[in-house]
């Protein structure tokens, strides 16, 4: 069992951390601003985008584990089995903007589905790999994509 992190790029820290800052302000510019609808707005705007922001982190890629038999991508909460019977390809990608259908742009990463339907878990646009298994096909980076790309690749 082999295991291979993956960690977010600058862009996604920075795209991170200012969400997390303006909502922030948002909330509390609801809350100040508006004194008849200002606490219950606040608190339902701020739930909401608290909610997005907990299920983009729960779905964020912590690491991949490569097995004799799959390939788990661990996220901070579940994770997705990748038996090595289904996969049919597997490529290094160069660096790409990823066109989303929907999903995060760079908050913990491009999590969602992109314009080819594929699951997208990457936090390092520069580091993405995928893979195309019989019935869905998934897009995720980590740290040493070439050694991953040769370790999993179908013989």
């Amino acid at each position: 069992m082999k295991v291979y992190r993956s960690k977010s790029s600058l862009f996604v820290k920075i795209a991170t951390s200012g969400a997390l800052v303006l909502v922030i302000m948002i909330a509390v510019i609801l809350v100040m601003t508006n004194d008849d609808y200002g606490i219950i707005g606040g608190l339902i705007v701020g739930a909401i985008i608290l909610g997005t922001l907990i299920y983009f982190y729960a779905n964020s890629l912590n690491k991949i584990i490569v097995d004799k038999d799959s390939i788990l991508l661990k996220k901070n909460i579940g994770q997705i089995s990748i038996p090595k019977s289904e996969i049919v390809e597997v490529n290094k990608f160069g660096y790409s903007n990823l066109s989303m259908t929907y999903g995060s742009k760079g908050v913990f990463g491009f999590i969602g589905n992109t314009m080819d339907d594929s699951i997208s878990l990457v936090k390092d646009r520069n580091n993405m790999i995928g893979i195309t298994t019989q019935s869905k096909k998934y897009i995720f980076s980590t740290e040493k994509s070439d050694e991953l790309v040769r370790e999993i690749r179908p013989r």
